[in-house]
């Protein structure tokens, strides 16, 4: 849901976007929150004097890297939006290595990004279930992926469905930055290799301190 309102360009949700408990899993995308978004349209954001209010967005004007293990992020000074991500799951065939790499704005978001699932690998989400550390979630929302026999629930939205999902995760962690109603993610090629949430706030409390905020408008950026 963080990754939908970014992408749409919100600078401000109802708490009553917040009451379930937990936020509801759905088909595993953000598929339905951008529908539910682009419904409910979207109105100028003003400030206390009727004025409209400039989403600003932060920029980048030098490398920030943060690696741990052979897994990095690295955020790169760019003229605009970009995201690059990268998998490797080498004991699950059907996977693999994958690479999803484009400009982000609000269309490609919703066509290309928002649609794609989470993913698990069965027999690792078996051995939670069995020791009772996992419930709730159903291949009517999520894509299980086994080691030995691929897809149990076919057919993908997409050929490199798993690592498009992946850069959603990055989007909506880096809705984290986001702050006084403006734009967090950066003005940037954020590039991503075998990320996860964890390496992700991680870099967000890296890179703080290390961008400074720029006059783009969020419509014009993403």
């Amino acid at each position: 849901m963080c990754a939908a309102a970014a992408a749409r360009a919100l600078k401000s949700v109802s708490r009553a976007a917040f009451s379930w408990k937990p936020i509801p899993l759905l088909d595993g995308s953000a598929q339905e929150w951008v529908e539910a978004i682009r419904g409910a349209g979207l109105c100028a954001a003003k400030d206390s004097n009727g004025q409209k209010l400039e989403k600003l967005a932060p920029e980048i004007h030098e490398p920030v890297y943060l690696q741990k293990s052979d897994c990095f992020i690295a955020a790169l000074p760019s003229s605009r939006i970009r995201v690059t991500c990268g998998i490797y799951f080498p004991k699950v065939p059907a996977i693999g290595c994958q690479r999803f790499a484009t400009v982000l704005d609000a269309n490609v978001y919703s066509s290309k990004i928002a649609p794609a699932r989470t993913f698990c690998v069965f027999e690792e989400v078996e051995k939670l279930r069995v020791a009772g550390l996992i419930k709730g979630g159903s291949l009517e929302n999520a894509m299980v992926c086994s080691m030995s026999g691929g897809w149990l629930n076919p057919p993908l939205r997409f050929e490199d469905e798993p690592c498009r999902h992946k850069s959603l995760d990055l989007i909506g962690d880096f809705s984290l930055l986001a702050h006084n109603g403006n734009q967090g993610f950066p003005v940037a090629h954020v590039v991503a290799y075998k990320a996860g949430h964890t390496l992700h706030t991680d870099f967000l409390r890296h890179l703080l301190g290390r961008s400074t905020v720029g006059q783009e408008k969020l419509a014009e950026q993403c």
